[in-house]
């Protein structure tokens, strides 16, 4: 509320994800995407695979999907090609939303979040994509996802919109604290209106993690060679 309408500036010190690491990835995709992302036709995207992020709504809470473009000879980056938000829907609903994006992309990938009503949406999900990748959080799964969304983040690998001011909030609202046996570090997200439970952020690193943690971004360009005396 602070930052959207009393112009006061986000502290970002205590965030996995600080502003200043993110506003390089925020672009004019209008301008940057045009040879090949066109978010107004049927195929925005043509038939170029992509890859989906899902983050189920619980307890009140918004649910989160994005569609990100995964990394390419021609764009080595990856870029978010849409993203929505919902609030109220029930997991049939959500469940049959990700379908629509199924029709409208070539979905290749969906990670997904199985606590509490992400069950009953990967049941659904499941019947017509039966590939889903589930992620049941605990400590461990949740550090290798915010691992790898810093790796992706931090070497500037993830492109989104300039416009899509709700991704960063959501990213940004991600900060490093102990469980409740104080000893163990693991990663929440503070509760607000306008991020939910940074659902898209969740969703974002779903999405991220079909790439390897242990994937070096030059590696495809990159060869051994060995000399023989």
């Amino acid at each position: 509320f602070a930052n959207l309408y009393m112009c006061e500036f986000v502290d970002d010190g205590h965030s996995v994800f600080p502003l200043s690491i993110i506003q390089p990835c925020m672009v004019d995709s209008w301008e940057v995407w045009s040879n090949d992302f066109k978010a107004l036709a049927n195929r925005p995207f043509g038939n170029k695979p992509v890859w989906v992020g899902y983050d189920p709504a619980e307890n009140g809470d918004s649910a989160g999907l994005v569609v990100i473009a995964p990394p390419e000879l021609d764009y080595p980056k990856f870029r978010l090609l849409e993203h929505h938000q919902f609030k109220g829907m029930d997991f049939a609903s959500q469940a049959q939303y990700i379908k629509k994006i199924t029709t409208k992309y070539n979905v290749k990938y969906i990670g997904l979040d199985t606590t509490g009503m992400g069950t009953g949406v990967a049941q659904l999900v499941r019947d017509f994509f039966p590939n889903l990748t589930t992620f049941n959080y605990n400590v461990d799964i949740k550090t290798q996802l915010v691992m790898k969304g810093m790796d992706v983040i931090n070497k500037g690998r993830f492109e989104f919109d300039a416009g899509s001011t709700e991704v960063a909030m959501s990213l940004m609202a991600i900060r490093k604290t102990l469980t409740a046996s104080q000893r163990q570090m693991t990663f929440e997200a503070s509760r607000a209106e306008n991020i939910g439970h940074a659902d898209l952020a969740f969703a974002l690193l779903h999405a991220f993690f079909n790439e390897p943690l242990s994937l070096d971004d030059n590696s495809k360009s990159k060869k051994s060679s060995m000399e023989i005396y």
